[in-house]
C-alpha cells in the first residue's frame, strides 16, 4: 500500500469517530473525543513530516501554496482540539465547538483527496510513495504516543 492510501483509510476511519463523537453522551464522548485527537494529532506530524515536504520538493511554486494551505489547516485543527480539550463535554458550547472541528476537518480531508493527493501523485513516483509507508507509520506511532502522554492517557 502506498502512503496516500493508507492516508484515505485514516480518512475514513476518523470520518467514523466523528459520527459516533456526533452521537455519544458524557464519558464515552469524551473518550472517543480523546481517541479521534490522538489518531489526527498522529497523522498530521506523519504527513508533515513525510509526505509534505515531499511534495513541496518536487511542486511547482503555484502547487507548493496547496501544502502550505495543508498546514495551515493542521494547526487551524489542532486549535480547536486544545479548545474541545480544556472544555467539559457537559458545557452547552461543546458541541457547537465539536462541529466546528468537524467542519474544518471535513473540509480539510476533502480538499486533501481532491486536490493534494492527485499534485503528490503527479510529483512522487508510486515507488516512493510505497517506501515511505514505513517512515509515515513511525512518525505517526511516535506522535501519538506524545499525545497520549500529554493527555494521561
Amino acid at each position: 500500500m502506498n502512503v496516500l492510501n493508507h492516508i484515505k483509510e485514516e480518512h475514513k476511519k476518523f470520518r467514523g469517530l466523528i459520527k459516533k463523537i456526533e452521537s455519544a453522551k458524557g464519558d464515552k464522548k469524551k473518550d472517543l473525543f480523546r481517541e479521534l485527537y490522538v489518531e489526527i494529532s498522529g497523522h498530521h506530524e506523519a504527513e508533515e513530516h513525510v509526505v509534505f515536504p515531499l511534495v513541496r520538493e518536487k511542486a511547482k511554486s503555484k502547487d507548493d501554496e496547496l501544502v502550505m494551505e495543508m498546514i495551515e489547516e493542521h494547526s487551524l485543527g489542532s486549535y480547536q482540539f486544545s479548545v474541545l480539550e480544556k472544555t467539559s463535554v457537559e458545557n452547552e458550547t461543546w458541541d457547537a465547538k465539536f462541529s466546528v472541528l468537524k467542519e474544518v476537518l471535513d473540509h480539510h480531508m476533502k480538499e486533501e483527496e481532491d486536490e493534494f493527493m492527485p499534485l503528490a501523485k503527479k510529483v512522487i513516483p508510486e515507488e516512493k510513495l510505497a517506501n515511505i509507508m514505513g517512515e509515515f507509520e513511525s512518525v505517526l506511532e511516535q506522535y501519538k504516543k506524545k499525545r497520549k502522554e500529554k493527555l494521561g492517557i
